[in-house]
């Protein structure tokens, strides 16, 4: 146990278990929402109060939580202080949706990319919290059978040693 913690709190052992929870089948696709929402709101924020965008960028990465797309955001960094615009080097990492990249692509034609930016984390935490809702009321009525089974269980566990003692006697 030990030595998982260590391996996960080195870098690399930091990015494999990123990588492994956007992967995961259902919570993956939640958790990258919710560290685009996080980076969108920061870098949005961050924009709207006049920091720079290559500073901003800087600041806005660590605040996604997620080594992975970290990386996608320094390397987006690295691009747009070569001239490049903000939209081109997330679409290469893969790792943000094609409409996030179309609505970034969009406010940075506009001039407006700190509102877009906010209104798209907006978006991403009011969609996420609608899944995490519906997950939340799918699992109550499995939790029901669950419990209902082991309810079961206990009972013929304990009416069948009665109904044995009464046939025999």
């Amino acid at each position: 146990i030990v030595g998982t913690v260590v391996y996960f709190q080195s870098p690399d052992g930091a990015r494999n278990l990123d990588k492994w929870k956007l992967q995961v089948p259902i919570l993956g696709g939640i958790l990258q929402n919710l560290a685009v929402a996080r980076f969108c709101r920061m870098l949005g924020t961050l924009l709207k109060n006049g920091v720079p965008i290559l500073q901003s960028l800087r600041i806005a990465k660590d605040a996604s939580g997620n080594v992975i797309l970290a990386e996608a955001i320094g390397n987006a960094a690295d691009n747009v202080s070569s001239g490049q615009s903000l939209a081109v080097p997330l679409r290469s990492s893969g790792q943000f949706s094609r409409d996030l990249i179309e609505m970034i692509a969009v406010g940075e034609e506009a001039n407006n990319l700190e509102n877009v930016l906010i209104g798209v984390a907006d978006n991403l935490e009011r969609r996420t919290s609608r899944r995490i809702d519906t997950g939340v009321r799918l699992l109550e009525p499995l939790l029901l059978l669950v419990m209902a089974t082991i309810v079961t269980f206990v009972i013929v566990a304990l009416l069948v040693p009665v109904m044995t003692m009464s046939k025999n006697a």
